[in-house]
């Protein structure tokens, strides 16, 4: 059963090559048939040759567009740090080239009297393998390294130093955060809840739990906590994208003065803004893992003290509870579905 199938999946790709990449390379060639017709003189192809000049016209944007096929979107021509004059020059320079290496090889391949169609599927088999093989040569080069500079390096050292101080200071901040969720979950714990002994004394008849002052001034502070540990959570995914582009510029970066030919003196530069690079990346690599741990206390804090502010205050607190549980849930419903969907 197996064989059978690989065996209908490779007819299947002849089809598509039969059906498809023939009479593209048929298009291609049109302007070597056309030079075909007009150096060998034939008078029989000669009736032909304005049906070839036409079909010439449309072989540059059909080169184009198997050369943009072919090239890989993160490739040096097509990715983000190409402008888009460069980028539509290597365009036509490759589709330049394409059409060159397959007109050359099919003007070539036809024999004097002969022509492309009454000749057989041989010349045509030859040329689209040369463009085929054209096409790979273009895909590998657009695909090599890019040279790291040390402007480049030094730049992205300046960067990580950037996010390293963001990233301390946003540790301090959730750290310094979490303690005083901390204590105050500690000190409405020790002052018990509406009815214990230890509690404030409330009026009689009234289920008022603390006073309104606490109640709000509570619910304030947990919503600080919560938008510190939402703000600070989104500064670290922010940074460990970072530190994924940072740390293939980190292996070229080390790599370069060995790969590279360059003067001594550069070489030392190199290095030495390598190391800077690879000591910036790693701290803030540890600073970015300490904060996400920081910043899960936070939470978990938090979380204690919304079920406090239920405890402590009264009605009042356990209707702002049942509030805050609604909105949760609906903001992770609507998540779900927008994953979803």
């Amino acid at each position: 059963m197996a064989d059978r199938r690989n065996g209908c999946g490779g007819c299947a790709l002849s089809l598509v090559a039969l059906f498809f990449g023939l009479p593209l390379t048929m298009l291609l060639v049109a302007p070597a048939v056309a030079a075909h017709i007009v150096v060998t003189g034939s008078e029989a192809q000669a009736v032909h040759l304005p049906e070839w000049g036409w079909m010439s016209a449309a072989t540059l944007p059909l080169a184009a567009l198997l050369v943009r096929v072919a090239l890989s979107r993160n490739g040096r021509l097509r990715g983000r740090s190409t402008t888009r004059p460069k980028r539509w020059l290597g365009f036509l320079t490759r589709s330049l080239t394409l059409l060159g290496v397959v007109n050359a090889v099919a003007f070539v391949k036809l024999n004097p009297g002969e022509h492309v169609i009454d000749d057989g599927m041989g010349p045509l088999l030859v040329t689209a393998a040369a463009g085929v093989g054209a096409l790979v040569v273009m895909s590998l080069w657009d695909r090599r390294p890019r040279r790291v500079t040390v402007e480049e390096v030094r730049a992205a050292a300046a960067e990580a130093d950037r996010a390293l101080r963001q990233v301390r200071a946003a540790n301090d901040r959730v750290r310094r955060q979490a303690e005083q969720v901390r204590a105050r979950v500690t000190k409405l714990r020790a002052s018990g809840p509406p009815g214990h002994p230890r509690s404030r004394p409330r009026q009689a008849g009234r289920d008022t739990g603390r006073s309104d002052i606490d109640f709000h001034s509570l619910r304030v502070f947990h919503r600080e906590s919560y938008q510190c540990a939402d703000t600070a959570h989104m500064a670290y995914r922010s940074a460990q994208t970072s530190l994924h582009t940072m740390s293939y510029l980190v292996r070229r970066a080390r790599l370069a003065p060995h790969r590279i030919v360059m003067p001594s003196r550069a070489r030392a530069e190199m290095h030495a803004v390598a190391t800077h690079l690879a000591r910036s990346h790693g701290e803030l690599s540890v600073q970015v893992e300490e904060g996400l741990g920081v910043v899960r206390d936070l939470n978990a804090g938090t979380s204690e003290l919304k079920h406090e502010i239920r405890d402590s205050c009264g009605a009042q607190g356990r209707q702002w509870f049942e509030e805050l549980e609604e909105r949760i849930d609906q903001a992770r419903e609507e998540r779900r579905l927008s994953r979803d969907g």
